[in-house]
Formats: C-alpha cells, structure tokens, sequence
C-alpha cells in the first residue's frame, strides 16, 4: 500500500518544493464558482500540471492515473470566495 503526502490549501500557496508525483486534487468551491491551477514551480507561473473548475458549492476532482510527475514543485492558485482544494503527492 503507497502511502501519499496530504495537504490542504485555502489559499494560494506553494505546498511543496523540489520533486515529485501528483495523484490527485479535490477542489471545493465555496459561495460562487471557482478555480484551481496547479503549477510545476513555486510560483503562479510556468508548467500548468492541473487546472480545475467548479460551480458554486460543489466539488472537481483530479486524479490522473499513475499520477504526473512534476520537477520543481507544486503551487496552487485559485479563483472565487473561499475555495479549498486537497492535494495527494509523493
């Protein structure tokens, strides 16, 4: 059984720095639609590995098979009111 790294971003932040696998993103939207972009770097820019939307008060869940692997880091920035978003990595 792999055990995976869990984070939980309300706000944008870089949730890790260096190397790693992504295997999954659940973004839950808060008073009106939202989005979430994950990076491959430790800033709002560069490599999209991600990006998830949801209407008001629901959920998007990504979880690509095997996962995606990413060099620099993860970062993740949002849109909307009160966004939230878990990650799952190595």
């Amino acid at each position: 059984m792999t055990t995976h790294t869990y984070n939980h971003a309300a706000t944008a932040a870089t949730v890790k720095s260096g190397p790693g696998v992504l295997h999954e993103v659940h973004l839950a939207a808060g008073a009106d639609a939202a989005t979430a972009t994950v990076y491959d770097n430790t800033a709002a820019s560069g490599t999209v590995i991600a990006k998830l939307a949801a209407v008001a008060n629901s959920n998007d869940r990504y979880a690509p098979k095997g996962g995606v692997s990413f060099g620099t880091g993860i970062h993740i920035a949002f849109t909307g009111t009160s966004p939230t978003a878990d990650l799952a990595y190595d």
